[in-house]
């Protein structure tokens, strides 16, 4: 999968507040330089998220931080380092070679096309965009400038417990795959979902429900492990009156294989218990993946199972960042291709269209 070790920001040696020195707007050959100029596009609570991650790299420096909100902006420049902005155009001029797209998905296909056209590599934010048309036509624009990176940036890609355990699967840890489960229950946080409100909520921003936005991340887990999904079958619930699309969503995903999987992910309206994020079961025994990041084998060596790993939800926007700068600095190809994520984008399609319709329904 790739290094993991994790990748971030260089600031300016004067700190966070120093003017940044002139640079130039374009550079031809960035195989030949050692650091990535990032332009964060969008300075929310996700934006956040992968800033932290960057600070633990070696290989890139945030020179601009893009937001229509001044506050915003200033205040992830200040936890970066980067110069604070209105647009894609002032980062261009004040120096970037990439920039990281971080909005609300219905501005997903304009801001992507500005960005290539600008002549930088991209990287943008789960899902591509609310609709498998939409996500086509952003791929046929990343096609036309080919000679630049184009990264969906699903960090589920690089979860450390995850590649532990298709690495364990693939080695026949448990046999032949039987079943899986996914199952994600969280709750209402004020850096995601502000006011009433809140972006995600509304079905024109979002473009959907949990099953398209944060479900992606349980998805695709399964999809790396078990391969494509053929059809689905799912009911869905609304917990949260303010919320247009689905928050609750309870389903079983048949894979091309047979091999049948539930999928489950709910927006809670109170506390919720510690379940296990994901289980694997095979014909001679199950890997376990515990919410506090623990990977248990279940090989009929012990009973309670050996503890075979450790890993943190975070540390796959490390990785996420890891897998970029390779692609763009040293030319390596991505670990997954930006196509492969309209998996999890036909998937959330096909749940909506099951519950609307009580039916199974091809995932296309």
């Amino acid at each position: 999968m790739g290094n993991h070790q994790g990748v971030v920001i260089a600031r300016t040696s004067a700190g966070a507040d120093a003017p940044l020195p002139t640079l130039p707007t374009a550079r031809t050959n960035l195989h030949a330089v050692e650091n990535l100029r990032l332009g964060l596009v969008g300075c929310g609570a996700i934006a956040e998220w992968h800033a932290a991650a960057l600070k633990h790299s070696q290989r890139t420096v945030v020179t601009a931080c893009v937001d229509v909100s001044p506050e915003r902006a200033n205040k992830l420049a200040a936890l970066t380092g980067g110069q604070a902005c209105g647009s894609i155009a002032e980062a261009v001029e004040i120096g970037v070679d990439a920039l990281a797209i971080l909005v609300p998905h219905h501005l997903h296909e304009s801001l992507v096309t500005e960005a290539l056209e600008a002549g930088v590599h991209v990287a943008l934010e789960k899902p591509m965009a609310p609709t498998v048309d939409a996500c086509e036509r952003i791929l046929a624009t990343a096609a036309k400038h080919n000679d630049r990176v184009f990264m969906l940036t699903e960090n589920a890609q690089y979860w450390p417990e995850i590649l532990i355990a298709r690495d364990l699967v693939n080695n026949g840890a448990i046999g032949d795959l039987v079943t899986a489960r996914s199952w994600h229950n969280f709750g209402i946080t004020k850096e995601f979902y502000p006011t009433d409100q809140a972006w995600r909520f509304q079905q024109s921003a979002a473009g959907g429900g949990v099953a398209l936005d944060t479900g992606s991340h349980w998805m695709r887990p399964l999809r790396m492990v078990l391969g494509e999904i053929d059809e689905i079958v799912a009911v869905t619930g609304r917990l949260w009156p303010q919320m247009e699309g689905e928050s609750m969503v309870r389903s079983l995903c048949k894979f091309a294989s047979g091999v049948v999987a539930s999928f489950d992910v709910i927006l809670a309206t109170g506390a919720v218990g510690l379940q296990p994020h994901f289980q694997f079961t095979g014909s001679t025994g199950e890997i376990v993946i515990s919410a506090l990041g623990e990977v248990r084998l279940f090989d009929g060596k012990d009973w309670q199972g050996t503890v075979v790993g450790h890993g943190n939800y975070m540390d796959s926007y490390k990785g996420v960042w890891t897998d970029f700068e390779a692609a763009v600095l040293d030319g390596k190809p991505l670990e997954a291709d930006a196509r492969y994520s309209l998996g999890e984008v036909r998937a959330a399609n096909a749940i909506v269209r099951s519950a609307a319709t009580n039916t199974w329904q091809k995932v296309w």
